[in-house]
Protein backbone atom coordinates (compact mmCIF):
# COMPACT_ATOMS: atom_id res chain seq x y z
CA UNK A 1 0.00 0.00 0.00
CA UNK A 2 1.57 3.24 -0.81
CA UNK A 3 1.55 6.20 1.81
CA UNK A 4 -1.32 8.80 0.67
CA UNK A 5 0.44 12.26 1.06
CA UNK A 6 -2.84 13.57 2.55
CA UNK A 7 -2.16 12.26 5.64
CA UNK A 8 -0.89 15.31 6.48
CA UNK A 9 -3.62 17.88 5.91
CA UNK A 10 -5.72 17.33 8.66
CA UNK A 11 -3.27 17.99 10.94
CA UNK A 12 -3.07 15.11 13.05
CA UNK A 13 -0.99 14.57 15.92
CA UNK A 14 2.55 13.44 15.11
CA UNK A 15 2.14 10.15 16.92
CA UNK A 16 -1.04 9.61 15.22
CA UNK A 17 0.85 10.31 11.91
CA UNK A 18 3.74 8.02 12.42
CA UNK A 19 1.43 5.36 12.91
CA UNK A 20 -0.51 5.97 10.03
CA UNK A 21 3.01 5.80 8.34
CA UNK A 22 4.57 3.15 10.28
CA UNK A 23 1.00 0.50 9.30
CA UNK A 24 1.69 1.63 5.72
CA UNK A 25 5.38 0.49 6.13
CA UNK A 26 3.86 -3.12 7.46
CA UNK A 27 1.85 -3.47 4.89
CA UNK A 28 4.85 -2.35 1.99
CA UNK A 29 6.73 -5.06 3.95
CA UNK A 30 4.05 -8.04 3.32
CA UNK A 31 3.26 -7.70 7.27
CA UNK A 32 -0.34 -7.26 8.73
CA UNK A 33 -0.89 -3.55 10.01
CA UNK A 34 -1.47 -4.92 13.84
CA UNK A 35 -0.89 -2.87 16.74
CA UNK A 36 1.71 -5.20 17.96
CA UNK A 37 3.75 -5.24 15.09
CA UNK A 38 3.89 -1.30 15.25
CA UNK A 39 4.51 -1.75 18.64
CA UNK A 40 7.66 -3.29 18.29
CA UNK A 41 8.95 -0.70 15.84
CA UNK A 42 7.44 2.29 17.89
CA UNK A 43 9.65 4.69 19.98
CA UNK A 44 6.71 6.18 21.95
CA UNK A 45 5.09 4.23 25.30
CA UNK A 46 2.45 1.57 24.67
CA UNK A 47 -0.40 4.16 25.85
CA UNK A 48 0.51 6.91 23.06
CA UNK A 49 0.52 4.26 20.30
CA UNK A 50 -3.28 3.32 21.66
CA UNK A 51 -4.13 6.93 21.79
CA UNK A 52 -2.34 7.35 18.15
CA UNK A 53 -4.74 4.74 16.99
CA UNK A 54 -8.14 6.48 19.26
CA UNK A 55 -7.12 9.83 17.16
CA UNK A 56 -7.15 7.41 13.75
CA UNK A 57 -9.89 6.30 14.04
CA UNK A 58 -11.57 9.54 15.12
CA UNK A 59 -10.52 10.57 12.33
CA UNK A 60 -11.86 7.46 10.20
CA UNK A 61 -8.54 6.92 9.16
CA UNK A 62 -9.11 3.47 10.68
CA UNK A 63 -11.77 1.33 10.84
CA UNK A 64 -12.03 -0.09 14.76
CA UNK A 65 -13.80 0.72 17.61
CA UNK A 66 -11.81 0.54 21.06
CA UNK A 67 -10.81 -1.12 22.76
CA UNK A 68 -8.65 -2.73 19.79
CA UNK A 69 -7.11 -6.08 20.10
CA UNK A 70 -3.65 -5.75 19.10
CA UNK A 71 -3.62 -8.64 16.34
CA UNK A 72 -6.40 -6.74 14.67
CA UNK A 73 -5.59 -5.63 11.31
CA UNK A 74 -5.93 -2.14 10.94
CA UNK A 75 -5.85 -1.25 7.42
CA UNK A 76 -5.85 2.33 6.29
CA UNK A 77 -9.25 3.67 4.53
CA UNK A 78 -8.81 6.27 1.44
CA UNK A 79 -8.68 9.80 1.96
CA UNK A 80 -12.10 10.58 0.77
CA UNK A 81 -13.06 8.86 4.13
CA UNK A 82 -11.06 10.63 6.23
CA UNK A 83 -12.32 13.55 8.42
Amino acid sequence: MNMDRAIFDPRASVEATSLYILLCALMDLGQPPTLQLALEKWTGTEESLMAAAEELICRSVLVAKPPIPKDLHLHPTTRDKWF
